[in-house]
């Protein structure tokens, strides 16, 4: 058994508040977002034109080629999928790979570079997606627990056009004591028509007594009810309801609203959850899976959502799943979306290409794109490039995947405002329900200045000193590249060990993968960049991104969230070789002479001079420029990690990696606004990339 998070700034004691003490501590999440603003106002080179014809070259354009150096800052997944091969001491489903090398030599695709300079591009052009599929339905999210207490039991009226108020009671059924049964000592069904008596429990009344109701009136304190069973769909459950005729019913009117919407979400479920299955820990909502369930006829039973006001929505359950008011597709800013014909194409799709959307049926359909990258060379010897691993190799740590549910990280707080976070303490359903959201912009990852620069970060101490992901670095940093060693078992828990000691076994599973070797700090490559035909602006906004300062960092293959492929770019200028389409013209004329001798670093700076006084006149051009810069320098005292909630009465600075993941559990603390427990930094959005909108946020402690 291995302890952990031993080394401690402050003892753990946090900062203090009203005199007692509070934990802190700020992180940075793996991504943030480079503010996309509408391009309907955007001028001269940065409009939707069509590119120059490919006839001839412009007299004014430029073409040649441009000689980049590129230095690895952190290490660099490159990863040969085509050898991957399950280990025979991992687990069935878990890949190792070997790093990727052509002819001995570690092998960086061009198709790479040429996608990371597109993002980058695409951001500080403020150009439009590239690729944009799969956003035209409203997403699904859970609602809050704290929901519960605004739901209302309902009836469908005999006629069906009326919705009847009744009152439910809890009923036992998944405690450790038995739940009341009937009479043939047969658990209670849902629909089942009963009687039952009741009796009050922690603020709550709870059945203590139940009998079918076609044995006949059982005498004075019975009431007349319906079973209404949801199964052990949520944690900790303990419960399941019967609702209760009510002496003097209240009837509603059930609206077509009500049932477009009710029908909407049951579409949902039958579209994207048609081989749902449980994961072991819970039972399946029946409406996921039964047609009867997701009828709303007379008769029917659900929960009726009513907050100071009027009935908004009908559900199933009392913690349900919900649509949102709108799909992301129409939350992308205007002409952000992907150009839907040739003549629409931003400043991106001329350089780089472009290809009209699948089925859209568009003529023409594609442009090429006048950007080549080739000669892409390691220039590191490969015993001093490729860092490698022993035995089954690395097992990287968990990749989480896109939560668009988590709609404070994904929306802004008005489309007027596309970068602004949405309001602290705004309730959930007022993140996905008000209509007047945007998306925050491009997905864009932090470099990891605190790992960069890190002597030990990137290696690995020997096996005898416990688990390496539970040691910490400096003060701030975890290893969280690395998958934590398995957690100890239950046995170990009761015996006065926490919930984040760990074993000595790596965990290898479907969830992760392992490598055998990355490209290490300090390689180097080199490539060209051929460019035909471009204008002076689009030129510079290129060579803008090649002429970054030294430390600034695009970032480049796998792995990103985690920390990997911090890179470099330098312009190469004795390599480079522009010239205009009049040079190139009088050169064909001869044939007999050579291009004009055109410094490198004079058409490099007219370039770049150009972009940016064009890029200045451009709506939004300062926030994105801000936002793009923080993201490609890191921040030198924030760690950067994914969220995650700290164990209670854990010792120590700072919460190291939870082995058993489960991030979870922060996302459903962040949600937690209402009540008198409510922490000042709860209902937080993701803070803007160059922190003029919210601060960074903080690891919740998760409660007993």
């Amino acid at each position: 058994m291995t302890n952990q998070n031993r080394s401690s700034d402050n003892g753990g004691k946090g900062k203090q508040k009203n005199g007692k003490a509070e934990h802190s501590e700020p992180f940075l999440n793996p991504y943030t977002f480079i503010p996309a603003f509408p391009r309907e106002e955007m001028t001269g080179a940065f409009a939707d034109n069509p590119p120059a014809g490919a006839d001839r070259l412009h007299p004014e354009n430029w073409t040649g080629t441009i000689g980049v150096r590129l230095k690895v800052q952190t290490p660099l997944l490159l990863l040969d999928t085509a050898r991957a091969y399950e280990a025979p001491d991992a687990e069935e489903g878990h890949l190792t790979y070997p790093v990727l090398l052509r002819n001995g030599r570690p092998h960086l695709p061009a198709t790479a570079l040429k996608g990371m300079l597109r993002a980058s591009y695409e951001a500080i052009t403020n150009s439009r997606f590239g690729v944009f599929t799969g956003h035209d339905e409203p997403h699904g999210w859970r609602r809050v627990a704290d929901d519960a207490r605004d739901m209302k039991p309902v009836r469908i009226s005999e006629d069906g056009q009326k919705l009847e108020y009744w009152q439910a009671v809890r009923l036992p059924y998944y405690r450790d004591k038995a739940c009341p049964k009937y009479s043939r000592n047969r658990f209670p069904q849902h629909g089942d028509h009963v009687w039952v008596k009741t009796k009050r429990v922690n603020n709550g009344d709870e059945v203590s007594g139940i009998k079918l109701h076609k044995e006949g009136f059982p005498g004075q304190g019975w009431q007349e009810g319906y079973v209404f069973i949801t199964k052990q769909n949520v944690e900790k459950k303990s419960d399941e309801r019967v609702f209760l005729r009510q002496s003097h019913t209240l009837t509603v009117k059930l609206t077509n609203e009500l049932r477009e919407r009710w029908e909407s979400l049951m579409a949902h479920h039958r579209e994207h959850q048609k081989d749902v299955e449980t994961d072991g820990d819970f039972q399946i909502s029946p409406h996921r899976v039964e047609e009867e369930r997701r009828q709303l006829k007379p008769g029917t039973f659900c929960w009726a959502y009513a907050k100071d006001g009027p009935i908004e929505a009908l559900y199933p359950v009392m913690i349900p799943r919900e649509l949102a008011a709108t799909d992301h597709a129409s939350m992308v800013p205007g002409k952000v979306e992907p150009a839907p014909q040739y003549r629409d194409l931003s400043p991106a799709d001329r350089v780089f290409g472009w290809v009209a959307q699948e089925g859209t049926g568009t003529r023409l359909a594609a442009h090429r794109g006048r950007l080549r990258i080739s000669d892409v060379t390691c220039v590191t010897a490969t015993d001093k490039a490729v860092v490698r691993f022993s035995g089954g190799g690395l097992p990287l740590a968990i990749l989480a995947q896109p939560k668009p549910s988590q709609g404070r990280f994904y929306l802004s707080d008005s489309a007027a405002e596309p970068g602004k976070p949405i309001t602290k303490y705004t309730s959930k359903n007022d993140v996905h329900r008000n209509g007047d959201r945007a998306l925050r912009g491009r997905k864009a990852y932090w470099h990891h200045k605190l790992a960069a620069d890190s002597e030990t970060y990137w290696t690995q101490p020997p096996s005898s000193t416990g688990d390496p992901t539970q040691r910490l670095i400096g003060g701030l940093l975890y290893r969280e590249y690395q998958r934590p060693n398995k957690p100890v078992g239950e046995s170990d828990l009761t015996a006065g060990k926490t919930a984040f000691e760990t074993t000595g076994e790596t965990q290898r599973d479907k969830q992760n993968r392992s490598v055998l070797g990355w490209i290490g700090k300090g390689a180097e490559f080199t490539f060209t960049i051929g460019v035909r035909d471009l204008p002076a602006v689009e030129l510079g906004a290129l060579l803008w991104l090649l002429y970054l300062p030294e430390a600034c960092h695009h970032r480049l293959g796998l792995g990103k969230p985690l920390g990997f492929g911090s890179v470099h770019l330098t312009l190469d200028l004795p390599r480079t070789k522009l010239h205009t389409g009049k040079h190139w013209a009088e050169y064909y004329r001869t044939l007999d002479g050579d291009l004009p001798e055109t410094p490198a670093n004079e058409a490099v700076f007219s370039c770049i001079e150009a972009f940016v006084l064009e890029a200045r006149q451009q709506p939004g051009f300062a926030e994105i420029d801000r936002a793009f810069s923080a993201a490609a320098r890191g921040r030198e005292d924030l760690p950067v990690h994914y969220p995650r909630a700290r164990p209670p009465k854990m010792q120590g600075s700072r919460t190291p990696p939870n082995p058993a993941g489960e991030s979870y559990e922060w996302f459903n603390a962040n949600e937690k606004i209402q009540g008198r427990k409510v922490a000042e930094h709860r209902g937080r959005s993701l803070p803007s990339a160059d922190g003029t909108q919210g601060r960074e946020l903080d690891v919740y402690p998760r409660e007993n």
